[in-house]
């Protein structure tokens, strides 16, 4: 059991040192910088415990909990990657290094006083604050979603769907842990190393497909800053012609068949502010702009169904969807049918 141990961290090593480069190399962005100091952080920590691993049943029981604790020192980084990807431009210094201390101080004195209680004290600290943000996050999602559908015409590497099974893998993940953490078990440590890296492996490769949304909702942030006031509203005279100009877009333009049609494309097209654009949509046309655009895909695709012989891949790309998959999805919860029924029934 111990070599297979050995193993495991040894695969976990070159995973988060291999994942830290990797998203260092992306781009300077907030959550990629943050996801390349956890990772880093992580494949430290796997580093370190491999020198205790041997001996872990022959150390000092306060010397475990000093190992042990040091790794809780991270867990802000996790939930720091996690407000990041839910309320982008959320996280300031102030919150990361209040967090921090959170844990670094009960730490400092568990390592200067031996104190028993400031590790069980960091070990349930660790699991109501990491609860608290899983409850937080599934709240934090659909209204994040929402907010997208307020700006994009499409949801593919921008969404955070997948987040929500990823909650209850690491639901299981942290309740190995903390009775790892109470009591040490070489089998729950290979379980926790093993289910910890199969997630993790999933997490990466979503955030580093995950595309940035700062520009397109950096004014709904603003929005919510009292020190920057938002937009004064438009008038009805203004969001009459605002109206008007947006009808020709798509009618006579059909801009909507652009895959990757944003608020700022069509505010940038009618010379206007986006915020008066998202306005327009969710006030005058009664509708999310993401629910705007693609009930005009819709209807397009509907006539290719009905007068060409074109299968539904190439139907989807030339209807302005980036994949048959999401063209599927959104036909069928617009129409109440699939394409290709939709397809048999009009042509009989």
């Amino acid at each position: 059991m111990l070599y297979a141990i050995y193993f495991i961290y040894g695969l976990c090593v070159m995973f988060y040192f291999m994942m830290s480069w990797l998203f260092y190399r992306k781009d300077k962005e907030m959550l990629s910088r943050l996801v390349t100091v956890l990772m880093f952080v992580i494949g430290l920590q796997c580093l370190k415990d491999l020198f205790f691993i041997k001996p872990i049943t022959e150390l000092d029981e306060i010397d475990w909990m000093v190992v042990t604790a040091a790794d809780m020192v991270a867990v802000p980084l996790y939930v720091f990657a996690l407000i990041e990807l839910c309320s982008p431009t959320s996280l300031t210094r102030r919150t990361i290094v209040f967090h921090e201390l959170l844990f670094i101080v009960p730490f400092v004195l568990l390592s200067l006083t031996r104190d028993v209680v400031f590790y069980y004290v960091m070990v349930l600290e660790a699991a109501v604050y990491g609860s608290s943000y899983v409850i937080w996050a599934t709240f934090a999602i659909p209204k994040y979603n929402a907010q997208l559908k307020q700006r994009f015409s499409y949801t593919e590497n921008i969404n955070l769907g997948w987040l929500r099974a990823i909650f209850f893998s690491f639901t299981f993940i942290l309740l190995i842990w903390i009775v790892d953490c109470i009591n040490v078990n070489y089998t729950l440590e290979a379980l926790y190393m093993i289910s910890s890296l199969v997630v993790w492996m999933f997490i990466s490769y979503y955030i580093y497909k995950h595309e940035s949304v700062l520009d397109e909702l950096s004014d709904l942030a603003e929005g919510s800053n009292e020190e920057t006031p938002a937009p004064a509203e438009a008038s009805d005279t203004e969001m009459s012609e605002i109206g008007k100009r947006i009808s020709t877009l798509f009618d006579n333009d059909r801009i909507f068949l652009n895959p990757n049609l944003k608020v700022s494309d069509i505010a940038t097209e009618i010379g206007t502010n986006r915020t008066y654009v998202s306005a327009f949509f969710n006030k005058e046309a009664e509708c999310t702009f993401y629910d705007y655009v693609n009930r005009y895909r819709i209807e397009y695709a509907c006539n290719l169904l009905t007068n060409s012989e074109e299968n539904i891949v190439q139907i989807a790309e030339k209807s302005g969807f980036n994949s048959s998959q999401s063209f599927i999805r959104v036909f069928s919860k617009i129409k109440g049918t699939s394409p290709t029924k939709y397809r048999k029934e009009e042509n009989v």
